[in-house]
């Protein structure tokens, strides 16, 4: 398997092209579209989008793909109040996706990728980790020394801590891909980001 890696924007966020076998998936597709379809090859079928979070900064590309390939969204429904078109701006960092936006489950195959989904809220209610094979995509969950952050709405100090516990059952050498920042895994994070010291 091959990831492009996007940081995109003002804030940097990781936009991520998983390639496998001519199909494509898309992860946390933040803002131009354009820049990103352009690591589609003309032979590859894209097979979906995922979105970690309901953050702008992670789905304001969604729309124009979908569009562009004839794809599906994913997100938790736990999100939707920060994509609802109707109530856009209220919350902070949320923004509009029109597109109907498909609930994730456990352990789905988009197209021909096998995911593992797992819930880790407390950066917003919604917030998931996607686990396809030995990667690990955690949005605004982990990142390489740090977490994210859980003042805004949907956000939760407790709901994070108990998310990271439940990482740090994972194996070691998975790769951390997080929406922001340098790539890790979970045997560095453990190490290292005084995070998990703090969840216990």
């Amino acid at each position: 398997m091959k990831v492009d890696v996007l940081p995109i924007g003002q804030d940097q966020e990781n936009s991520y092209v998983l390639h496998d076998r001519n199909h494509v998936l898309f992860i946390d597709p933040g803002r131009r579209a354009k820049q990103i379809a352009a690591c589609v090859g003309a032979k590859e079928t894209v097979d979906g989008i995922i979105l970690t979070h309901g953050h702008a900064d992670h789905t304001q590309a969604a729309d124009d793909l979908a569009d562009l390939y004839g794809c599906d969204v994913y997100m938790s429904h736990q999100d939707l109040i920060l994509t609802d078109p109707e109530g856009v701006h209220n919350y902070g960092f949320d923004g509009p996706v029109y597109h109907e936006i498909l609930d994730l489950k456990d352990h789905m195959r988009i197209g021909s990728f096998a995911i593992d989904v797992i819930a880790t809220p407390g950066h917003t209610a919604g917030s998931v980790c996607v686990r396809c094979g030995t990667l690990l995509f955690t949005g605004d969950t982990l990142f390489a020394g740090d977490i994210g952050r859980t003042d805004l709405f949907g956000g939760s100090e407790t709901d994070l801590a108990a998310s990271l516990k439940k990482l740090a059952q994972l194996p070691h050498d998975l790769k951390v891909l997080p929406g922001h920042g340098p790539a890790s895994t979970i045997g560095n994070e453990l190490m290292c980001n005084p995070y998990f010291v703090y969840a216990g």
